[in-house]
């Protein structure tokens, strides 16, 4: 299972303003549903990732007896392909929304 995120910061060992106990590279990235995360980016990504990227974030499981998700950036996705993607899933969480908010709206007073 994948996920698709745009990136809000990234954290590079080499960045004057962090001191890294690591080589890793992080990305604190905003969801397609809206949620934000800061997750780890797969090594060999970290040098060509930027803030505004979009990416294509592995959300599988760790492992089957873990069922937590991996949450790593394991591509960038750059011009159209991210474009296409990033409109996609947010009409997806668009209509999430308005439907969400039609069921719970609240019944008007049965008036006679």
């Amino acid at each position: 299972m994948f996920h698709i995120a745009k990136v809000v910061f990234v954290f590079k060992p080499e960045n004057k303003d962090i001191i890294s106990a690591d080589s890793s590279v992080q990305a604190t990235v905003e969801m397609w549903d809206e949620n934000i995360l800061t997750i780890n980016v797969k090594p060999g990504l970290g040098e060509k990732i930027k803030e505004e990227d979009i990416v294509l974030v592995d959300y599988a499981p760790s492992s089957a007896n873990i069922p937590v998700p991996k949450q790593i950036a394991v591509k960038i996705l750059r011009g159209t392909a991210a474009k296409k993607a990033w409109e996609k899933y947010s009409e997806f969480n668009e209509k999430k929304k308005r439907e969400s908010s039609e069921y719970n709206a609240p019944s008007l007073p049965n008036v006679r």
